[in-house]
């Protein structure tokens, strides 16, 4: 009885992450469709980087690509909507299509499932390998997850390179240099190896410059794929400031202060926070060192009554 209300809880923990991804592609279906169009220009470059920098990647390549054609024609488009965001955020990593990205997960969910119905029918018996089932979904929630998890550390990154990054731009323009030639010095100074983001970013901002995009929509793109609120404000006064005829350089400078301002108070948040997870620890050492002081009258009194020798 146990055994089998286990296999139907998992059955049924797989149903209910099914239902929760369902309504989560219902409810931002509209909003990343009117993001679908962000994509990169550079596809090509940052695949040949993965292959050349990692073999996992140059082998498993080709069967993503084959199982990539098999999703372009059954269509999907929930599964492509539920991965297009995170991947993007992601900076997408590899290079790789919305179908491509989709194909990775149903060969990650493939795995789990093989692995799960390998595990229970080894346990169980052969006739519970169908319970190898629930690891279908947990494929593309685990890419998912890793997407997002990546996204958050380059967010991170990203916020801790941009008031520099904005300084060296306020620099180039005060010394008479084109915003184009500030972003060149900036990706240039970012270029790596590996790239750092904010190279990456306005290397794509230069891309689409380059062949033609007009200048404000290719820095909207870009706060588009990040959603970064910093990030935003640099596009809104860039875009201001090219659209009022404002000093671009002290509209610069005055947004790398405020960063540079937040960021000594998230610093000091931290500090402040640290002393608060420092009390457990210090609060166990403690308790640690009680007990140690204390155990022999204890074992004392527990075997002869007394505290007396």
């Amino acid at each position: 009885i146990i055994i089998k209300g286990a296999a139907a809880g998992f059955f049924g923990v797989a149903v209910a992450l099914l239902g929760v991804a369902a309504w989560n592609l219902v409810r931002r279906e509209q909003a990343v469709r009117a993001g679908a169009g962000v994509v990169s220009m550079r596809r090509a470059e940052k695949r040949r980087e993965a292959v050349a920098s990692s073999l996992l990647f140059a082998v498993t390549l080709p069967l993503v690509n084959g199982v990539a054609g098999v999703v372009s024609k059954l269509g999907l488009d929930p599964l492509r909507l539920y991965v297009h965001e995170p991947y993007v955020r992601a900076g997408m990593p590899g290079g790789l299509d919305d179908d491509e990205v989709v194909a990775l997960g149903a060969l990650l969910g493939a795995l789990f499932m093989g692995i799960m119905g390998f595990v229970a029918g080894a346990f169980l018996g052969f006739g519970w390998v169908w319970v190898g089932l629930a690891g279908l979904p947990l494929g593309y929630v685990a890419l998912v997850a890793h997407l997002k998890g990546q996204g958050e550390s380059r967010e991170a990154e990203i916020m801790r390179a941009l008031p520099y990054a904005l300084d060296l731009m306020v620099l180039m323009l005060r010394s008479g240099t084109s915003l184009r030639i500030a972003l060149a010095r900036v990706v240039e100074d970012y270029s790596g190896p590996p790239q750092h983001p904010v190279g990456a970013e306005f290397g794509q901002v230069l891309a689409e410059i380059d062949v033609g995009s007009p200048r404000a929509e290719a820095f909207k793109k870009m706060s588009a794929r990040l959603k970064i609120p910093d990030m935003t404000a640099l596009v809104d006064a860039l875009v201001q400031s090219e659209e009022l005829g404002w000093p671009l350089a002290d509209t610069l400078e005055g947004l790398a202060d405020r960063l540079n301002a937040e960021r000594v108070l998230r610093a000091q948040a931290a500090a402040g926070a640290a002393g608060v997870y420092v009390m457990l620890p210090s609060t166990l050492v403690l308790l640690s060192a009680v007990l140690l002081l204390f155990a022999p009258f204890v074992v004392r009194y527990l075997v002869t009554g007394t505290l007396a020798d």
